[in-house]
């Protein structure tokens, strides 16, 4: 593991459950730590990782084939917040693909429903595989 995982990692491990205004206070220790270390030039990359790490955690990604209607955003909400009560629709970002027949897509954290046509017809026909 090169020193920016490690550093990324420790940052994420440190600012787990705590406030907004504790992280802050942590990441300007953490430039401390860096300034005297002499290893400034890794910050953008580990605040680049820490950022993509966080959007994983805390988004969940919503791929159709047209826009969805209100009344369908409400019932991905209320299936989200049965297995995840901590969802809110501020963290669901909704994509568009043209490219697929039907059904949507939804991936958050770990947890991935496919409900595309394609990944219906696949399970229909026993096979997995992309």
């Amino acid at each position: 593991m090169d020193k920016t995982a490690i550093y990324s990692k420790a940052f994420l491990e440190s600012i787990h459950g705590i406030s907004e205004k504790e992280v802050l206070l942590a990441l300007a220790r953490f430039k401390e730590v860096l300034k005297k270390r002499e290893e400034m030039h890794l910050y953008p990359r580990i605040l680049k990782n820490v950022i993509a790490s966080l959007e994983y955690r805390e988004n969940a990604t919503v791929v159709s084939a047209r826009s969805l209607d209100k009344t369908i955003q409400s019932d991905i909400l209320k299936m989200l917040k049965k297995r995840f009560p901590e969802m809110t629709k501020e963290h669901i970002q909704y994509h568009i693909n043209e490219k697929m027949l039907g059904g949507v897509s939804i991936a958050y954290q770990d947890f991935l429903f496919d409900g595309t046509v394609k990944g219906t017809l696949r399970k229909l026909m026993g096979n997995t595989k992309k």
